[in-house]
């Protein structure tokens, strides 16, 4: 049995769509953890959140989400998003997204053939309040902010460039990525694999995934988003400038 793994879809439901698609192609897959930030930028924030419920994908909800349902601070700093774009958002959620959003935990931890794994957006406290005193998740401040909890192996997402690393200790932190502010038309997820649990050696790699971007282009397009233009190239790298 694998793990599959992936986060930050940001409203591009076809890259969500290609990549659930390609993991019911995989039988050793049998669970599947989205690290949170489904919604904004793109075009099918309430989409892609239905489609992730349909398919019974284990959630933790990231600071995008948060911010709809709950206007703290840290999260209004960490959103990147003006208000016009996020109350857009929130006109584009029914009820049943809202409340997905309320009952989607801050974080996960399972037991995975003896490992104690960790997947949560970013870092909390107790209370679920995002804790913003970090820059980016630099390699220093994980075990700061992770060190203390009882697991093997972190994934969290949050921030959109994908990285490994593993300490001295053999704690392993997984920056996941973001597989839907992609530039091309690949997206991806992390496929996680417990290999040898004597010497505690586990497979974890990237997996990637067609999808189609000219759909999803289309709509970013035609479609009236507040902020869309800074959101498209920063995001989805698309000048919106030459149409």
């Amino acid at each position: 049995m694998a793990i599959a793994v992936f986060g930050d879809i940001h409203g591009n439901l076809e890259a969500l769509e290609a990549i659930l698609k390609d993991i019911k192609k995989n039988r050793k897959i049998k669970k599947v953890y989205f690290l949170g930030d489904a919604i904004t930028f793109g075009p099918d924030s309430s989409e892609c959140l239905k489609l992730l419920a349909k398919n019974d994908v284990r959630c933790v909800v990231g600071n995008h989400e948060q911010r709809v349902v709950r206007y703290d601070k840290a999260v209004d700093v960490m959103t990147y998003a003006g208000e016009k774009h996020m109350e857009w958002v929130f006109s584009q959620l029914d009820a049943d997204d809202l409340r997905f959003i309320k009952e989607t935990p801050v974080d996960i931890k399972v037991n995975y053939k003896g490992f104690n794994l960790l997947f949560t957006h970013y870092s909390h406290d107790t209370d679920g309040v995002l804790r913003d005193d970090y820059d980016e998740f630099k390699e220093s401040a994980l075990e700061r902010l992770f060190g203390k909890t009882n697991t093997d192996v972190v994934f969290f997402g949050h921030v959109h460039h994908r990285k490994i690393i593993i300490n001295e200790q053999g704690k392993s932190y997984v920056c996941n990525g973001s597989s839907g502010c992609v530039h091309t038309d690949t997206t991806f997820y992390t496929y996680f694999e417990v290999n040898d649990r004597i010497h505690r050696n586990f497979d974890i790699y990237r997996i990637n995934v067609k999808f189609n971007r000219k759909k999803f282009e289309e709509k970013m397009i035609k479609m009236d988003i507040p902020e869309k233009d800074k959101f498209a190239k920063y995001c989805f790298g698309m000048d919106l400038s030459k149409e």
